[in-house]
């Protein structure tokens, strides 16, 4: 699919200096689709202290309230990531529990001018704690049915965790039957974790041939923590129709051609990088090379609560900090929509709104 506009002089030198409102009204106002979102890493302090009451979690910092939890989720490295997440994830329990996370982060995304997400969640990391399929299937549903009368259309992808290569076959299960019972609602199977050589692709081979053979995309991470070698692996043995992150394919001018030439699209997430140090700033970020060489990609915010940022602020401090104009911020609200997993008549209706959104004054 296409990339977000031809690159040019945009990328360096604005149109016109806007007033950062303005901006923001303007950011806002797009139709844009929210393409890497974690359901677990989209619970902000307040819920998640709710959340955590109903069932007795300790999580980090909660002695000292919602200021407390938000404060532990400010990280210093990968594992302490892991750790708040996990914690986060406990707090998954019922069917009230996941409805209301799903509702919560449709609320949070109508008001970003989000009109479709496709959001990754991890069903075995639930299962394996006891949490029934039927639960987890039920609130998964009824999010997304309450999502849809806010506005938001919601696909999910199943994740699998690359450490855990015995949960890959039940995890594509989950997501056939899910799919079922949603009549759709599966955009397709991810993979998330630790990349390298001690997690190899091997075992997920033949469970994405078999996924991609059943309709569902391929739509792993790859080339976050490791380098363009695990977005060829991500390409060549997986079938990846869009890749999350994919920001280290920088590292390797022939692989940054090849994503250009068959518009593979990288979900870019640039405040998580530089929040577990895939870049040490913003300043750093490969985005606008990616962007110059003609690669397809879209912004999103991965796990906007852990890094206390939203789409609207992604597209924003990268506006601020690459000097993009309204055309280019435009750009990528259209090319997050023609990455969507949707219909061709509704990705129509949602590009045509993109572009009849005004420039702001």
């Amino acid at each position: 699919m296409p990339g977000p506009g031809p690159p040019g002089a945009d990328i360096l030198r604005p149109r016109h200096v806007l007033a950062e409102d303005s901006l923001r009204a303007f950011v806002t106002a797009l139709p844009k689709a929210e393409l890497h979102v974690h359901l677990e890493g989209s619970i902000p302090p307040e819920l998640a202290l709710r959340l955590a009451a109903r069932h007795g979690v300790r999580l980090p910092g909660d002695e000292a309230g919602a200021q407390g939890v938000r404060e532990a989720f400010r990280f210093v490295d990968f594992g302490r990531f892991i750790r708040v997440y996990l914690a986060l994830s406990r707090c998954l329990q019922t069917v009230d529990d996941l409805r209301d996370v799903v509702v919560a982060l449709a609320q949070r995304l109508r008001a970003q001018g989000v009109v479709h997400a496709e959001v990754t969640f991890t069903p075995m990391t639930h299962a394996v704690r006891g949490v029934s399929e039927e639960v987890i299937m039920e609130g998964l549903m009824q999010g997304r049915e309450l999502a849809a009368t806010i506005g938001v259309s919601i696909l999910y992808v199943l994740d699998i965790v690359r450490s855990y290569a015995d949960q890959a076959e039940p995890t594509l299960g989950f997501a056939l039957r899910l799919r079922q019972r949603l009549a759709g609602g599966v955009a397709g199977l991810g993979l998330a974790g630790p990349e390298g050589g001690d997690h190899p692709l091997g075992p997920m081979v033949d469970v994405f041939a078999r996924a991609r053979a059943a309709g569902l995309r391929s739509l792993p991470h790859a080339g976050e923590f490791l380098g363009a070698s695990s977005v060829r692996a991500a390409i060549d043995r997986l079938g990846a129709d869009r890749i999350g992150h994919g920001v280290r394919a920088i590292e390797e001018p022939s692989l940054i051609e090849e994503l250009a030439r068959r518009q593979i699209p990288l979900e870019v997430c640039p405040s998580s990088n530089v929040a577990l140090g895939v870049f040490p700033d913003l300043a750093r970020h490969p985005l606008p090379q990616l962007i110059a060489a003609g690669v397809a990609v879209s912004l999103a915010t991965d796990d906007p609560a852990l890094f206390g940022v939203d789409l609207v602020d992604e597209y924003l401090r990268c506006a601020s900090q690459f000097g993009w104009s309204v055309d280019r911020l435009r750009a990528l609200a259209q090319a997050s929509l023609r990455h969507a997993s949707v219909d061709e008549d509704t990705r129509r209706s949602w590009l045509a709104a993109a572009a009849a959104v005004p420039d702001p004054e």
